[in-house]
């Protein structure tokens, strides 16, 4: 009996034995890799979490050092402020943004173009047409395009405002707003600058901030709601603004 029961259990080991060889090694094996390859995508998840997160801190600490930097070398450095050149009071309602070129002011008043020197101090030439002004384009050969509700446009003579031709258009042409509250002076414009800034325009005021960190650099305020006002002057280094009853020329002062 005992004997049986021995060689039942040596029967038992040797079948156990093959299955391992057969079976039991390969399954064990590829547990083995499936562990492997959990933990290498484990490490690998971990690894890239890591990167991502210091990623991030080195963004923030660069953009904490950037901005130090400008706070420390360009700010203290340069002196920018908004100062009152000239203002004149008129008569008539300025009905669009103004405009300027090389040497002459623009200002629409409905139906009319009113054209002043640089100066302010006196109207160059004047002009009136039977309907409203809705656009201006300047051209070249010393030329202006004005844009009227019709279908009409007029091509002048800058200096006199001289009539050189007129067109029928075959479609009406809607009216641009020349409202600007907002825009750049980059430093590719303006190489004075240290950096870009941004002029800003709110009722009574206008703000220069600066393009990094939006910290107000210069303002003016007015007495008056400040209607328009035009796109930097690079040669003048001025804005015009219509403030009230008053047209306007702010210079932009810049000390280093």
């Amino acid at each position: 009996m005992k004997i049986r029961i021995l060689a039942a259990i040596m029967a038992l080991i040797v079948l156990l034995s093959v299955i391992y060889v057969f079976f039991g090694k390969n399954w064990f094996a590829e547990q083995q890799y499936l562990q492997q390859q959990r933990n290498t995508e484990f490490i690998k998840n971990e690894l890239m979490q890591k990167f991502l997160e210091i990623q991030d801190q080195s963004q923030e600490i660069l953009d904490e050092l950037l901005n130090l930097n400008y706070e420390i070398e360009f700010i203290p450095t340069q002196e920018i402020s908004l100062e009152r050149d000239w203002s004149f009071k008129y008569d008539f309602d300025i009905t669009s943004k103004p405009l300027f070129d090389h040497k002459q002011i623009y200002l629409i008043s409905g139906c009319s173009l009113m054209v002043f020197d640089k100066k302010g101090e006196k109207v160059n030439w004047k002009k009136a047409f039977d309907e409203e002004i809705i656009d201006i384009e300047f051209l070249d050969v010393n030329r202006l395009l004005i844009l009227t509700n019709g279908k009409n446009m007029f091509c002048l003579n800058r200096n006199l405002g001289r009539e050189i031709w007129t067109k029928e258009n075959a479609f009406s042409i809607e009216k641009s707003e020349k409202y600007c509250s907002v825009y750049q002076i980059s430093l590719d414009k303006y190489k004075r600058l240290d950096s870009s800034v941004i002029l800003m325009l709110s009722d009574k005021r206008i703000d220069v901030l600066n393009t990094i960190n939006g910290k107000v650099l210069a303002f003016h305020i007015s007495e008056d709601n400040i209607r328009f006002i035009s796109e930097f002057d690079l040669l003048e280094k001025c804005v015009y603004i219509v403030e009230g009853n008053n047209f306007s020329k702010i210079n932009f002062k810049v000390k280093s």
